[in-house]
Parts: structure tokens; sequence; C-alpha cells
């Protein structure tokens, strides 16, 4: 019996003492647990830490080489410092602007186009880590064309994209030639009012009359910018009224054929004006006559107005 109890206090011992060792391999294991814890969370929040500041505030990302290309007439010193104004500086206080990641396509545009409306489109290429390019394409002054009230540029395409500054060097060294629109209609930036075609028209036709003995004095109208009309005074007396939808050269040429028939060089001054907007066919109009009528079977009308076949 002495031998059982015995026996019965020892297994009890054996099994407190597993007890209490697999209590300390717990607690051993909780505070390995709870540190590997406290680790990874102080790894991970310096990484993060680490990361962000390498992303934001390490000169790594900061643009140090800023290239501005493609500029025709425009001034790359003005471009320049109006791009500086897209990296200089600060957001919220204390993150740099001139970060790489924050340079983007948008931003650059933006500033740009708002302070340069000559610059049609604005192209931003990056290069890891700290390089960007930007390359300009600016619009082609062709002619100024003038409102009511105010005059504008117009490129090209026949947009209108900037008030005319007639002191500007954009003016004086294109030579641009000014067009009066009497329509009364309004000119918005940036809707188109001509084509391409209408503007080709104007300027050949201005480069040509010189083989017709006659000489632009510089003013050059338009009834209307639906008519397809272009009118042009001359040196010599006479306007010149030239309808874009037929060819230049027809036109040109039925002006030199009536020139040598019927006006001479002592009469130009007395017409008042040539019309050569009909296909084949010249009008002209003296001074001081009444009001051009339709004319007769012979081409002459009551009002002194002529037609050459």
């Amino acid at each position: 019996m002495f031998f059982s109890v015995r026996k019965n206090r020892d297994k009890k011992e054996f099994e407190y003492e597993k007890i209490r060792t697999l209590s300390k391999k717990k607690e051993k294991f909780a505070f390995f647990r709870a540190f590997y814890i406290f680790f990874y969370y102080l790894l991970s929040v310096s990484f993060l830490g680490v990361f962000f500041y390498v992303l934001f505030f390490s000169p790594f990302l900061a643009v140090e080489q800023i290239e501005i290309s493609g500029i025709q007439e425009l001034n790359l010193e003005n471009v320049s410092k109006v791009s500086e104004s897209v990296y200089e500086g600060k957001y919220l206080g204390f993150i740099p602007r001139n970060n790489f990641l924050f340079i983007t396509q948008r931003s650059v545009e933006n500033v740009l186009k708002n302070d340069f409306k000559k610059i049609r489109n604005v192209t931003v290429t990056k290069k890891f880590p700290d390089s960007v390019n930007i390359n300009i394409d600016e619009r082609k002054a062709l002619m100024v064309w003038c409102g009511k009230e105010k005059c504008y540029l117009m490129d090209e395409s026949g947009t209108p994209y900037s008030e005319a500054d007639f002191n500007s060097p954009e003016f004086a060294q294109n030579h641009l030639l000014k067009i009066n629109d009497f329509s009364g209609r309004e000119i918005v930036i940036g809707e188109k009012i001509v084509d391409s075609v209408y503007e080709k028209y104007v300027l050949d036709a201005k480069d040509a009359l010189g083989k017709t003995g006659f000489e632009a004095n510089g003013e050059y109208s338009t009834p209307s910018r639906m008519a397809e009309e272009i009118r042009i005074k001359t040196i010599q007396g006479p306007e010149l009224y030239f309808s874009t939808q037929f060819p230049l050269e027809t036109a040109l040429n039925a002006l030199i054929a009536v020139i040598k028939k019927e006006i001479t060089h002592e009469k130009q001054g007395e017409i008042e004006y040539i019309d050569l907007r009909n296909e084949g066919k010249v009008f002209y109009k003296f001074k001081n006559l009444e009001p051009e009528t339709e004319g007769n079977e012979n081409g002459e009308t009551e009002g002194g107005e002529k037609e050459q076949n």
C-alpha cells in the first residue's frame, strides 16, 4: 500500500513538472512571438519611412536637368522661367515640387499654353531619375484677322490663337497681312474661322499681283467668312474682288487680258473696283458712276460697269 501511494505521488509530480515545462515553453514562445511581431512592425515602419523619404525627399529623384527644345520664335529664356514654376517650391510647405514623379505632361502643358498662346502642343519626355525634356510645337502666324473691335493672330489652320499686338516682333518680323472681316460675327480664340485653302489663296494672290501690274496697298477685307471672298485694295486705285471658289491663276489671267484690252495705265486710277469672282469673266466699275446694273448682251452696263469675257 505504501508503495502504491508513493507511486501515485511520483506520478503527480511528473505530471506537474510536465505541465510546468509546457507552461515555460508557452511563455518562451509567447515572448519570441511578441518580439517577432514587434520586430516585424519596426522593420515595416522603417522600410516605409525610408521608401517615402527616397520617393519624396531624397535628392535621388530631384530633377536636375530640364531641356527645352523646338523653340522657333518664342523667347527661350521666358519659356524657361515659366516652366520653372511647375517644379519650384513645395507642396504643403514641405514636399519638393521638383520631384521626378510630380512633373507630368498635363502640368507642364497647362502652364505653358496658358502663358504662351503661340504654343500648339507640348511634349514632356522624362528620363529616370533626374532629367526632363520639354518639346515645344509653335503655331506659325500666317495673317491677322480683324473683327469689329479686335484683331487676332491666325495660324496655318485658320484658327485665331491670340490677340494681335502690332508692336510685337512676331508681327513685324513676319510681315503679316491683315484681313478686315465686315460680317460683324464674333471672333472666338481657338474657334476656326477659315480653312488653310483660303489662307493659301490670299497669300498667293498677294505675291502674284505683281505680274498683273497691280500692287496691294496692304488693305484686305471680306464681306463675310462664308462668302469665300477676298478683296484687295491696290496702290494703283482699283479694289480687286476674288473668289476662292475658282482658281487664282484663272482670275489673274482674265485680269491681265482685260488690262491689255481695255484698262490702260492712265485709266486705272479711275476705276473703283474690278470683280474677278466669276470664272472666265471680269466686271469693272468706274468711280463716281451709278451703282452697277445688269449688263446687256454686249457686256456693257448703263452705270458704266463693263464685262470682259
